[in-house]
């Protein structure tokens, strides 16, 4: 995202992304360090404007009380910057994220805005790209978690195996439930053994496995593996919708 506002008014901004960032780390589960990069030697823009955006900045991560490096000399030449470095499972460090000032877009785009003196006066924008790369940052959250990602992101949220035929109808009522409910989720009906099918379920780390057979479709109930939690439960349909629906809300942008 590009935002624009005044001088005055980046502090306030960048603790509104400092909340995003933290949000987003929490929810892929990994741990992250900030650093801030000051005005290189060669830089566009006037002093007083540099020393303002950077001493906002280092007011922003006090304010939240997030510790942070300085990188001397290493801010762009059109504005400094936080960094966002992220460490993965085997604690290496990706630098991801950025928050970005910028004095020279406004200035090319000749920007301007009427401040509280009835004068013309220059805005500033911030960049902000908190993942990075897209492509990037799912490599490194692929690597990071093994390919089990997190409910809210997994390509498939739930299988569902019926153990014989005679169970099948109650399963697809229970699959169309959940597409309904936006969860993605897949019918496993295909002509194999029950533990081959849960096995394969287990390899392609889906985090939910139901698995259907004449007590739960006679009860209206599910058998719940549920991979992250590493439990076994038996639910009815109605504490299991419950459990999803609670699922689905953790994660909200």
């Amino acid at each position: 995202a590009h935002i624009f506002c005044t001088p005055e008014q980046i502090k306030e901004n960048v603790l509104e992304i400092l909340d995003f960032v933290d949000l987003l780390m929490k929810r892929f589960e990994f741990t992250y360090q900030l650093e801030i990069s000051t005005k290189p030697e060669k830089a566009i823009g006037e002093n007083v404007i540099w020393e303002k955006a950077t001493k906002s900045l280092k007011q922003a991560l006090d304010e939240q009380g997030l510790p942070y490096s300085i990188d001397e000399g290493g801010g762009a030449f059109y504005g400094p910057k936080i960094d966002i470095k992220i460490t993965d499972a085997l604690k290496r460090k990706w630098q991801c994220g950025t928050i970005q000032v910028d004095f020279n877009l406004p200035e090319r785009f000749d920007l301007g805005y009427i401040d509280r003196n009835n004068e013309r006066s220059r805005p500033v924008m911030i960049h902000r790209a908190i993942l990075g790369s897209f492509e990037r940052f799912i490599g490194i959250l692929t690597e990071h978690t093994g390919g089990e990602f997190p409910f809210f992101i997994a390509p498939t949220q739930v299988v569902i195996i019926p153990i014989g035929e005679v169970h099948h109808s109650y399963a697809k009522k229970l699959a169309r439930q959940l597409l309904d409910m936006e969860v993605d989720a897949e019918l496993s009906l295909r002509n194999e053994s029950l533990n081959k099918r849960i096995r394969t379920a287990e390899k392609q780390r889906v985090p939910m496995i139901v698995v259907l057979g004449d007590e739960e479709v006679a009860n209206k109930g599910v058998a719940l593996r549920d991979r992250r939690a590493r439990e076994q439960l038996q639910l009815s349909q109605e504490e299991f919708l419950n459990l999803l629906k609670e699922k689905m809300s953790e994660v909200y942008f």
